[in-house]
């Protein structure tokens, strides 16, 4: 050890001052380097929150995008169009729907002498133009869908009320549907059309309600491989109310044939219960004749029988009287023999001759 001027006292004090310093140190290192580790874990785990919401926001500002830029031609992922493109399509579906009046109450509905049906609509909104021709539908949803009511024009205009008559003559299954009908209506200036997006947004449930209908999916265009043919609901209402109308006309017809068939019937069932009545009579009559001709022909056999009594009483009274007619005609030629030999003698003799 070397010689300082604090002697060897203080080296020893020194080195212990040291190891607690160094312990110290050590102690403190360990809460240094422990706070170190959090920091890297806290740094890590930030990182990767920073990471993952810089890819959320990515994502989210790219689907934001496409929400508003997807068209037709580029649809998003589930099929869907974009807000521009959908304003587009709406704004094409409002300039070729004309215009709509919603939540219309129906009032009263008459028929009148002519067939034509008239109905007083009340709306909250402004009334349509007088003459205007408007095609009228129930206002229906999921759980009751709405009915075609039929093609009707505007008689008559007041203050939120319009009064309708049918262009025609509704047919009774239309006539019926107006005037059972209790849900508000919605008056269309134009039909509405068909659109092959009509059909593009489908769920998969709404898939496969389509897909239980008659028919093949194709129908529907719901393969993704074929396009439907649109259709034209004017064309195809006109055309069965055209149906309904034959129809009911031959209903009519029928009915009208059977009704006579079933008079035909009754009156074919009445002649035949007089036949039958005639027929019981005629049969008794019958009976009665039949018993009768037994009564004439026993009687009729009496009678033959006293005949044939009378007939033999009659041979045996004539060969009687024939037997008498000679034993008269012998006694009488016997008197006349004896009456002429006697007036003979009488004249040969004179009269004392006898």
């Amino acid at each position: 050890m070397l010689d300082t001027p604090f002697g060897s006292e203080y080296h020893l004090g020194m080195s212990l001052w040291n190891k607690i310093l160094l312990g110290l140190i050590c102690v403190v290192s360990l809460g240094f380097f422990h706070a170190a580790a959090r920091t890297v874990k806290t740094y890590q785990y930030w990182a990767i929150k920073a990471n993952d919401f810089e890819g959320a926001l990515k994502e989210r500002n790219d689907r934001i995008v496409g929400l508003r830029t997807a068209d037709h031609q580029h649809p998003l992922a589930d099929k869907t169009i974009g807000v521009q493109q959908l304003r587009i399509d709406l704004g094409r579906v409002l300039a070729n729907r004309g215009r709509i009046w919603a939540k219309c109450e129906k009032q009263k509905a008459t028929i009148i002498p002519s067939g034509v049906m008239e109905v007083k609509v009340g709306t909250e909104e402004s009334v349509p133009n007088d003459k205007m021709l408007l095609y009228v539908f129930e206002e229906g949803d999921d759980q009751l869908p709405g009915k075609y009511l039929g093609e009707f024009y505007v008689k008559a205009v007041s203050v939120n009320q319009v009064v309708l008559a049918s262009t025609t003559q509704l047919v009774s299954s239309l006539s019926k549907h107006v005037t059972e009908s209790k849900i508000p209506w919605v008056l269309y200036e134009m039909m509405p059309t068909d659109e092959y997006e009509a059909f593009a947004n489908l769920t998969e449930d709404q898939k496969n309600w389509f897909a239980n209908l008659p028919g093949d999916q194709k129908k529907w265009g719901l393969d993704d491989k074929s396009e439907r043919s649109l259709r034209d609901y004017l064309e195809i209402f006109r055309a069965c109310e055209m149906h309904r109308t034959l129809f009911a006309d031959r209903l009519e017809s029928a009915s009208r044939d059977l009704s006579y068939l079933d008079a035909a019937s009754q009156e074919a069932k009445n002649q035949e219960a007089l036949a039958e009545k005639e027929k019981t009579q005629v049969k008794k009559e019958l009976d009665r004749a039949e018993a009768e001709l037994t009564a004439v022909a026993d009687l009729f056999a009496s009678r033959k029988n006293m005949l044939n009594i009378y007939q033999n009483l009659v041979k045996d009274a004539i060969a009687k009287n024939h037997e008498y007619a000679q034993e008269i005609a012998k006694l009488q030629k016997d008197a006349a023999d004896k009456i002429d030999s006697r007036m003979r003698s009488m004249a040969q003799f004179g009269p004392r001759a006898n």
